[in-house]
């Protein structure tokens, strides 16, 4: 099995895309069929692939297109569901291979069908279910002649195209009987009047998505589309719940025809107690498709009624879109489009990211390296974040408990200035180029209180990366050694940084055992005897101006002075002690939290 890369994943999305669009723009159900094979086989390189329909009558699933398939008797399978590769997964449990069928012992095989794959020469099999409404309808099957290991993003593909495709036969084999009806029917009947014109009205719907996805591949897009179409504002959720975004609909007129009572239409659909939300979904995600469920508000109140829609791949929660009130059946599969529509910009807006982040990573690991690499390459490889060699740029290490989700890893681009950001040995480096930034992170904040990071700089070239990324890693090492989460100047720390970051395994006490008598003292006796000496040795260790810093007469700064002499013993304030029992002050006062002056903003 060979894991597609990420051009190659941009490349299926970007087929992905394209059948999609082709599949929106059909009407004709076997017009809709033969693409369907014909644009999976492509996609996959497979030797053939087929679809298959459900006969629930019956029991029985039979392929009814297929493409690349030689025999007639392979063409014209029809098993029981549930028997099989093609059975299995026309159940609609979940995507199945086998890379030897005929030997597979987990799969319940029907001798008759065992010849029909032998005289076909069939190896591999791999199918995803065709589901519509969380209903089977089919399956979408690719099969190889030789043995072939099918990769997940590969299934995934697959079972993407399968949910289009699925969409697309669906909305074609109605539009079909629609149609046929109102001939039938004519003026007599203004209900299939009306179902033809919620057709006409998802299909031109489906054309929208589509059309946002393919020239922004951005949520926003389809947000923005979806709310319109509503006459509602919708929001969208990341798979714990957190708000991303809200897009809120340009006037409150109902256009579809909800009731607007009790509705939340005039703003924000997600003001809700986070517990009730969590339960909510839970259930949705159990259910697999759009739900209306009693969500309470915060504080006291009635619950509202919210419909949520999961944004699914084929194996992972993408998050979720929810409309704060109940939505008529043809809004709810509106909703439910749309979700289909995020999760593939969210597929696409992934891979443009993965793609992002190793190029930035290689550009830092090449600079932190230190390889000499010629300004001109350098430049050339820079140029697309707007960066060149020559600029003046800072660099911060950030520390975060999901520092490697790309949620997190967004806000941090947004911020001004932002040109290189990639996870280096556990921690994010980000270099950018103005001031701005720092006061961008520090305003951001509930990721801020969660987060710590420290800066250095500004250096005169990006080629002196690996001194300054050395100076940000203690500064970060010493902030998280004071357990104050922010944002600080590592230049400001002094060299009690360095000594932090080289004892990152020692606990307070080992840094802080020369100043141990003082410490003890001060604790037995609520004296302040260590904040003396630090302010002692921070004045040049002249008594004037440490009396000065504290706010006392200088007799009792000599008196204090005294007390220290007899608890450290004579010499602690003069070589060779004096450095040992400076860098030990100064990583109390790390410890106890002062780290005030590296935190302003750099100039």
């Amino acid at each position: 099995m060979v894991a597609i890369s990420t051009s190659g994943r941009e490349a299926l999305l970007s087929a992905l895309l394209d059948t999609a669009a082709e599949l929106s723009s059909l009407r004709d159900v076997e017009s809709v069929l033969a693409s369907i094979v014909r644009r999976t086989r492509q996609l996959v390189r497979s030797d053939m692939a087929y679809i298959s329909l459900n006969d629930h009558t019956e029991g029985t699933t039979y392929i009814r297109q297929s493409d690349g398939v030689a025999t007639s008797a392979y063409r014209s399978i029809r098993m029981p569901i549930g028997t099989g590769i093609l059975g299995l997964v026309a159940a609609g449990e979940a995507p199945y291979q086998t890379t030897d069928y005929l030997p597979d012992a987990s799969v319940q095989h029907i001798a008759e069908i065992d010849e029909i794959v032998a005289g076909e020469g069939v190896r591999t099999i791999m199918g995803v279910p065709l589901v519509v409404g969380g209903r089977v309808i089919g399956a979408l099957m690719v099969a190889e002649r030789s043995h072939r290991v099918f990769s997940p993003d590969e299934v995934s593909m697959v079972d993407s195209l399968g949910k289009h495709a699925a969409v697309a036969l669906d909305n074609a084999e109605k539009y079909a009987q629609a149609l046929r009806d109102a001939e039938l029917l004519s003026r007599k009947n203004a209900q299939n009047q009306q179902e033809l014109l919620s057709l006409a009205e998802i299909a031109r719907f489906d054309e929208e998505l589509l059309h946002a996805v393919l020239q922004s591949h951005s949520t926003e897009e389809v947000l923005e589309v979806t709310a319109r179409t509503l006459a509602l504002p919708v929001a969208l959720l990341n798979e714990r719940g957190d708000k991303l975004s809200v897009a809120s609909p340009p006037t409150a007129d109902r256009r579809s025809g909800a009731d607007t009572s009790g509705s939340h239409a005039g703003g924000d659909p997600v003001d809700f107690s986070p517990a009730s939300l969590q339960q909510c979904l839970k259930e949705v995600d159990r259910a697999g498709r759009a739900q209306v469920l009693p969500l309470p508000p915060r504080g006291d109140g009635p619950d509202h009624e919210v419909v949520l829609a999961p944004v699914r791949s084929s194996h992972a929660s993408l998050g979720y879109l929810l409309v704060g009130q109940r939505l008529s059946q043809v809004q709810q599969t509106l909703l439910e489009r749309a979700a289909s529509h995020c999760a593939l910009a969210l597929l696409f807006l992934g891979a443009e990211e993965d793609a992002q982040h190793r190029a930035q990573l290689d550009v830092l690991d090449e600079l932190l390296r230190g390889e000499k690499v010629p300004r001109s390459r350098l430049d050339r490889r820079l140029r697309h974040w707007g960066l060149s060699s020559s600029d003046r740029v800072w660099v911060a290490a950030i520390a975060h408990p999901s520092a490697q989700e790309r949620q997190v890893q967004r806000h941090f681009r947004q911020l001004p200035g932002t040109g290189l950001l990639a996870a280096v040995d556990g921690e994010l480096c980000a270099v950018f180029t103005s001031p701005d930034w720092v006061t961008g992170f520090q305003a951001l904040d509930t990721l801020a209180e969660e987060t710590f990071a420290a800066y250095a700089g500004p250096m005169d070239s990006v080629t002196q990366l690996p001194a300054f990324w050395r100076r940000a890693k203690s500064g970060l090492a010493a902030l998280r050694y004071s357990g104050q989460p922010g944002i600080a100047d590592a230049s400001r720390m002094g060299l009690v940084a360095s000594v932090v970051h080289l004892a990152a395994e020692s606990d307070h006490a080992d840094l802080t055992a020369e100043v141990s008598p003082l410490l003890e003292y001060d604790a037995q006796r609520g004296t302040s005897l260590t904040a003396t000496a630090l302010a002692y040795f921070d004045a040049d260790r002249r008594i004037d101006r440490t009396a000065e810093a504290l706010f006392m007469h200088r007799n009792t700064v000599r008196q204090r002075l005294g007390t220290i002499t007899k608890l450290l013993g004579r010499g602690w304030d003069a070589a060779p002690r004096a450095l040992d029992v400076h860098l030990s002050l100064r990583a109390w006062a790390l410890s106890a939290g002062s780290t005030d002056v590296a935190k302003r903003p750099p100039n």
